[in-house]
């Protein structure tokens, strides 16, 4: 889980999934108010995990014969392990780093 680089203190889950999953880079911390930009790092590998579950549901599908309840469960399950995972990838710092990359 990210912390605030400002005033240390750790966010929780339901913070990092509300604020995060914005097209913006810059959050602000609910604890101390200052702002917070998302690492370029974790943005991409944010974007590799939310293009992820689609390929998976894709080869799933070629691969074996299911219906149409089935993909949605499927793409359901997937969503929540990726929320699930997303806020231990995220990493957060207090300087604006979008014009660089990697």
């Amino acid at each position: 889980m990210p912390n605030c680089e400002n005033c240390g203190r750790k966010w929780q889950w339901k913070t990092i999934v509300s604020k995060t999953l914005k097209l913006t880079n810059k959050v602000t911390c609910p604890y101390c108010g200052k702002p917070q930009y998302i690492v370029p790092k974790s943005r991409v590998l944010t974007g590799f995990f939310s293009f992820l579950p689609t390929f998976i549901i894709i080869m799933i599908g070629m691969v074996f014969d299911i219906n149409v309840w089935q993909v949605l469960l499927s793409a359901a399950g997937l969503l929540l392990v990726f929320l699930a995972i997303y806020p231990f990838t995220m990493k957060l710092t207090s300087e604006d780093k979008s014009q660089t990359l990697l």
